[in-house]
């Protein structure tokens, strides 16, 4: 359930950008791309914390108190009466999700054991494409007959299902109690990615080399480097950083942030050019993008399967080239008119990067880690991805609205060169991997 609640609200929230960007935000794109990228900043931002509030505590408690603070971010989401209302709402479901996730994968992985990590988190892939695949048939129908608030209002009853689920069930203690949280660094963590952020969205507007936008990236980057500065090895540092003596976690992460950067922005560009540039409605064109999940939840478990037996580098070298090299093609040859030539390939080939790439960086963040630092190493990884997913949406955005003229051909275009680049750049560093199983 964590994985299918995860792959819901990630995937269906690109197909209500849309709707809010004309009917709730007056038009600006560049104000309603923050209700997606919010998700992605406070997510970053409290999974390192969340990581080690999962070593702190035990997995088990840790989940289910995030599913309770997912179900009041959905009804706030779902009754927001301003788009700062929403974008804090979903702030809020980024939030819950932040604690959800370490957790989840904890427990999947805890009853998994040992030797079997990919595999067991390739399954926890596989119910996170499910739901991504079957949330843009339900969700654009709804929002075609309704509005965006469908979104969230569904996902209510499945908050409420899971809390059902886990009534009257002895949830056992568990985990490091010199563990202590600290709040500052999360505060200095959320600060530092906003202000890295914001200028990329904003940058139609600020210009790319103005000082405006050099100061806001110098901040940001200053208040990360205090953050790594105030990391230790201690119990209660939010970034654990024995981690990062290991070379496969080190490129893990690397990978992690242009992997994200890539799956992200290609659920964007992908969207906005077949609704902006073929004028699709948002129900023919959610029904295409199923085909990313929907080839996602075929391969995930195997793809977890091969990593186990055969090494890391075997599934995800293959997988991040077939990914690269399709988007590479669908932007080299898509035109101005409709044609599904080289643009279901690329949707196929999105699905295979996803399953190959998605869960074995996890796995990859799991394997060789005490299980006292699970938590740890797991929410390292998935905050990377959260950066470059948030990085990965304003890229595009930026692009579109900064290449020629304004909702042109040329810049839509333009924004489908985002996943080849960065999938090369997650394909270079897979290269010096460790290839152990």
């Amino acid at each position: 359930m964590a994985g299918f609640i995860g792959g819901w609200d990630a995937s269906a929230s690109f197909f209500v950008f849309p709707d809010i960007r004309d009917n709730f935000a007056g038009g600006d794109a560049a104000a309603a791309s923050w209700v997606l990228t919010v998700t992605n900043i406070v997510g970053a931002a409290l999974l390192l914390q969340s990581g080690r509030l999962t070593d702190k505590s035990g997995p088990h408690r840790l989940y289910k108190f995030g599913v309770q603070i997912f179900v009041l971010g959905v009804v706030l989401s779902t009754i927001a009466p301003s788009l700062w209302f929403l974008i804090i709402a979903r702030g809020l479901s980024a939030a819950s999700q932040a604690l959800m996730g370490p957790a989840a994968i904890a427990l999947v992985i805890k009853y998994s054991g040992r030797g079997h990590e990919s595999e067991a988190v390739g399954r926890w892939g596989f119910y996170t494409a499910v739901a991504g695949a079957i949330s843009p048939l339900i969700v654009t129908q709804l929002i075609s007959t309704f509005t965006w608030r469908s979104l969230f209002a569904l996902q209510v009853p499945i908050g409420l299902f899971v809390l059902y689920c886990l009534s009257g069930v002895d949830l056992p203690k568990g985990g490091d109690s010199s563990v202590s949280i600290k709040p500052l660094d999360s505060i200095i963590t959320i600060s530092g990615l906003t202000l890295i952020i914001l200028p990329i969205v904003k940058a139609d507007n600020w210009g790319i080399t103005s000082l405006k936008t050099l100061s806001f990236f110098v901040a940001g980057l200053l208040l990360l480097v205090l953050l790594v500065k105030n990391s230790s090895e201690s119990p209660s540092s939010p970034l654990q950083l024995q981690l990062f003596k290991n070379r496969n976690f080190v490129c893990a992460s690397i990978m992690s942030l242009f992997a994200g950067i890539a799956f992200y922005a290609h659920w964007m560009s992908v969207l906005l050019y077949m609704t902006e540039i073929w004028d699709y409605g948002i129900v023919k064109a959610g029904l295409i993008l199923t085909i990313m999940p929907g080839s996602m939840s075929l391969f995930s478990i195997t793809s977890g399967r091969m990593s186990d037996n055969y090494g890391f580098r075997w599934v995800i070298i293959p997988g991040i080239l077939v990914y690269s090299s399709l988007f590479f093609f669908l932007w080299l040859w898509v035109g101005p008119n409709e044609s599904m030539t080289f643009l279901i390939p690329a949707l196929v080939g999105s699905g295979i990067g996803m399953a190959t790439v998605w869960p074995t960086l996890t796995a990859i963040g799991a394997s060789g880690t005490e299980e006292s630092l699970l938590g740890s190493a797991t929410s390292v990884i998935h905050t990377i991805q959260r950066v470059g997913g948030a990085l990965g949406i304003a890229v595009v955005l930026a692009i579109v609205g900064s290449v020629g003229e304004v909702g042109s051909y040329e810049a839509f275009r333009a924004g489908l060169l985002v996943m080849p680049m960065a999938g090369a750049i997650t394909l270079i560093s897979a290269l010096f991997l460790d290839n152990r199983s």
